[in-house]
């Protein structure tokens, strides 16, 4: 339950509404159209939503021909399912004005969302600081909420968008996470961190360029070949590319001779 009264949505992952005294799980949204309406909403309180906009948003390319009444419809429904926690949440309501609907909240709202947008912006500011520890705990928050994904199962050009900003906040997480944790002297940490990031994502460069940075932190810096091979194999069979000069140079450095091959 939300704390001190605050209201808490949580969009990442599975659906939920709570407040000090009710919830809405994703199971009591009134079925996949509700779900969908309620997350667009969420995410474009800050302005008026035109009906066929939102209409769009809801069922995609496969609209009713009566969507104005079915809009309606199920704007009426998601209302009744948020009833026990706007009751004691009266700056929660879901307005239906001319031509649009707009969404209030608290100003003190919790969305996990926007706490995971806000969490790799602070991790970003502190790591420019070289304060790693405390950018270390904003990087596991962004990491968490993002890697629970966005509105599973559902399909539409929204939807990606989404999707693909958790996935690049969820990357960039882990990335900062390696680095503090090279800051903070932890090398072993660091590479198996860099490992799984290569893992989520074999295209991402950075990955195996803090491979290099951990191992060779950690002492073993003559296994940056291994990790040079694994890079152009995988950049080779995937995109047709060759690794970036940054990662061929960052070798260099490292191991102090020209990667052979290459």
């Amino acid at each position: 339950m939300g704390q001190d009264g605050e209201l808490r949505v949580y969009l990442c992952g599975r659906l939920a509404v709570e407040s000090a005294t009710d919830h809405v799980l994703e199971t009591g949204f009134p079925a996949r159209q509700g779900r969908r309406l309620w997350a667009y909403m969420v995410l474009n309180r800050q302005r008026p939503v035109g009906r066929q906009e939102l209409a769009a948003a809801v069922w995609t390319e496969h609209e009713p021909d009566v969507w104005d009444e079915a809009l309606s419809a199920l704007a009426s429904r998601l209302r009744s399912v948020l009833r026990p926690v706007s009751a004691s949440q009266p700056g929660l309501s879901l307005l239906g004005e001319p031509g649009r609907y707009v969404l209030r909240m608290p100003s003190n709202v919790f969305v996990d969302y926007e706490r995971a947008l806000k969490a790799i912006h602070v991790t970003e500011t502190l790591m420019r600081r070289d304060l790693y520890s405390p950018a270390l705990a904003e990087a596991r928050v962004a990491r968490e909420i993002a890697s629970r994904g966005f509105l599973a199962g559902e399909e539409g050009q929204w939807v990606e968008v989404q999707r693909r900003r958790l996935a690049d906040i969820h990357m960039r997480a882990i990335e900062h996470t390696v680095q503090a944790e090279l800051g903070r002297g932890r090398p072993e940490v660091a590479e198996q961190e860099a490992r799984e990031m290569i893992l989520l994502d074999p295209l991402r460069e950075s990955g195996y360029r803090l491979l290099m940075r951990a191992l060779a932190d950690g002492g073993n810096s003559g296994q940056a070949s291994s990790v040079l091979e694994e890079c152009r194999k995988t950049l080779w069979n995937q995109a047709a590319v060759s690794p970036s000069e940054k990662t061929v140079r960052l070798y260099k450095q490292l191991v102090g001779r020209n990667p052979d091959g290459l």
